[in-house]
């Protein structure tokens, strides 16, 4: 009878470390943190902006992909922390060149009311060598980088993560 309730409980703790591996920080070569804290991003007008523009707030860059349910899964909290703190956080909505195209992203966002910047951003996840999504990278106000993370638990995880940035 121990037995049975074990295994349930072993399966639930090693689901749970897969997890937080799965949402861990990222090891980043000093080249890569250069190319992310140098970028210069193009919104789908073709206005070119560097990151630097964005010091003094938190800045996550979240590449993304339409087609990604984890990835939209988190909008909705991005969205609430954008709301709350608006002077305080930007949310590039960077496109990650993996599946989908422009047409693709453009579509998306004209559908939906985000208050995020929706920015090419293949160039920057090639340098990177991102292969998964969703994939963040979070800017401290200095314009450094505090953490990246691969994946997402939901809308309330991702709101939780940014306001503890925020205050920090």
């Amino acid at each position: 009878m121990q037995l049975n309730f074990q295994l349930p409980a072993i399966s639930a703790i090693l689901f749970l470390i897969c997890i937080s591996c799965s949402l861990n920080q990222h090891n980043l070569t000093g080249e890569q943190i250069e190319a992310i804290e140098n970028y210069i991003f193009s919104d789908w007008h073709g206005n070119e902006f560097p990151v630097t523009d964005f010091e003094g707030v938190i800045v996550v860059i979240d590449f993304w992909e339409s087609w990604c349910g984890p990835c939209l899964s988190a909008f909705p909290g991005f969205q609430r922390a954008v709301n709350d703190y608006p002077d305080d956080i930007i949310i590039i909505a960077a496109t990650a060149g993996l599946y989908e195209g422009r047409a693709e992203a453009l579509k998306f966002k004209e559908s939906r009311n985000y208050d995020f910047l929706f920015v090419d951003g293949t160039g920057l996840s090639r340098k990177l060598g991102v292969n998964g999504i969703p994939y963040k990278i979070i800017l401290d106000r200095n314009g450094k980088v505090d953490s990246v993370h691969t994946g997402s638990l939901g809308a309330e995880h991702e709101y939780q993560l940014l306001t503890r940035k925020i205050g920090s």
